[in-house]
């Protein structure tokens, strides 16, 4: 079915199929091999996790692009436009690519129905076919083991930190999680594991499986700014702004698992000067901290306030915050709310899933707490009210920090 415009397609996506959300990989593997994205794929690497993963991935991005590759690269939710999704050698695909790319799905698929999630997933590997690229780097949107971007045999997969998220799809406890997290190894490939502390069911998932492990703290650690493999390497370890040290050895130990031959210094330059929106984000506006994060669970809250707390603010604190409304929310916002001196609660009536601003200032009794009807008000009386030495902080999920970029961006045209 012709569309005559991204939009349009997208509105069409979520329509399709009768769940949003809808694990397995009959049907998706049925329509790759259709379209012939199965035979003979680029290098692959896939990450899961429950946090860490976009930075995992784009450390593994920027070294390899910096090593000459060619690099395909998909990843989600996005920020702000749906482009993000489908990155080519560090440009999002554009409007047009990504509709032939749906055109052809849609005409391949026939009479079966894809989720909006399966959907954008074979336009990345078509896009990515047709690009020719080297490398195809692919982060897992939910669990692993059924997510539709484990069609593909990862030729080296990572598995990052493991929480309790997404317990309706994957189970309740860390040990159900990490089963469903393990499906992305492949037997006799190498698997990255950027966690010390796993749930007792991971490592015996993945020898049953009959992956290479390469743990941290078990065949790889970081010693203050050094990387080591003993014996294979020792190196410095690049320190990107707002990245963990574990995604960013992560990242370059799957690198190394690969044999990708990069010049230490090219490597540590290129992956020094990345930069990844959202991720414990701080920019100066006006003597005022912003700080952006996407942080929407019990574990990247707990390394966001950890973060905070190193760097404390002069004056007040102030957080726009809005969520999911299937996320742990009270334990987020008892956490912070030591932290906050004042809520700016916006609702998101285009978004069912996200949490009412009600729900959320009913979890914040006793705190100075405002609710807007929309992200636009909630950010104009937050700055209205700010002050040099305070701090902003937009967090609670990719939507939140996304509508604070959009904020950013059209004020940044409506002043040029």
């Amino acid at each position: 079915m012709t569309k005559s415009s991204l939009a349009a397609w997208l509105s069409y996506l979520e329509q399709l199929h009768p769940k949003a959300i809808d694990l397995g990989l009959e049907r998706i593997s049925e329509v790759a091999d259709r379209l012939t994205l199965r035979a003979q794929p680029p290098t692959t690497l896939t990450v899961a996790g429950t946090n860490g993963k976009g930075s995992c991935v784009a450390v593994m991005d920027t070294a390899l692009r910096a090593a000459g590759y060619r690099v395909g690269v998909y990843t989600s939710p996005h920020l702000v436009h749906f482009n993000e999704r489908i990155v080519i050698d560090g440009l999002p695909a554009s409007e047009q690519a990504i509709c032939d790319a749906f055109e052809a799905i849609d005409t391949a698929r026939g009479d079966i129905t894809l989720s909006y999630f399966e959907f954008a997933t074979l336009a990345g590997l078509w896009l990515f076919r047709q690009a020719g690229v080297d490398m195809q780097i692919l982060e897992v949107g939910l669990g692993g083991r059924l997510d539709g971007v484990n069609i593909l045999d990862a030729d080296v997969a990572v598995v990052t930190s493991i929480g309790l998220d997404h317990t309706d799809w994957l189970g309740d406890t860390r040990e159900l999680i990490a089963i469903e997290k393990a499906g992305i190894a492949r037997a006799g490939k190498p698997v990255v594991v950027a966690d010390a502390d796993v749930p007792s069911t991971l490592l015996p998932e993945l020898k049953r499986i009959g992956a290479n492990i390469i743990q941290l703290d078990r065949d790889w650690t970081i010693a203050g700014d050094a990387l080591r493999h003993e014996p294979r390497f020792e190196m410095a370890l690049p320190k990107p702004p707002g990245l963990l040290d574990r995604n960013i050895a992560a990242g370059l130990m799957a690198l190394d698992a690969l044999s990708i031959d990069i010049q230490a210094q090219t490597l540590h330059d290129a992956v020094s000067g990345l930069t990844l929106a959202g991720r414990r984000q701080h920019i100066d506006i006006r003597g005022i901290d912003l700080v952006l994060d996407v942080a929407h669970n019990r574990e990247s809250v707990a390394i966001l306030i950890a973060a905070l707390v190193t760097k404390p603010a002069s004056g007040r604190t102030m957080a726009v915050f809005a969520a999911m409304a299937d996320k742990p929310i009270h334990d987020i916002l008892s956490a912070c709310m030591p932290h906050v001196d004042g809520w700016f609660l916006p609702d998101f009536a285009d978004i069912p899933r996200v949490a009412k601003s009600s729900d959320l200032a009913d979890a914040l009794t006793g705190c100075s707490v405002a609710r807007y009807v929309d992200f636009d008000a909630a950010w104009s009386a937050v700055w209205s009210l700010a002050a040099p030495g305070d701090r902003i902080l937009v967090f609670g999920s990719f939507v939140t920090v996304g509508a604070a970029i959009d904020c950013m961006q059209r004020a940044e045209t409506s002043a040029a």
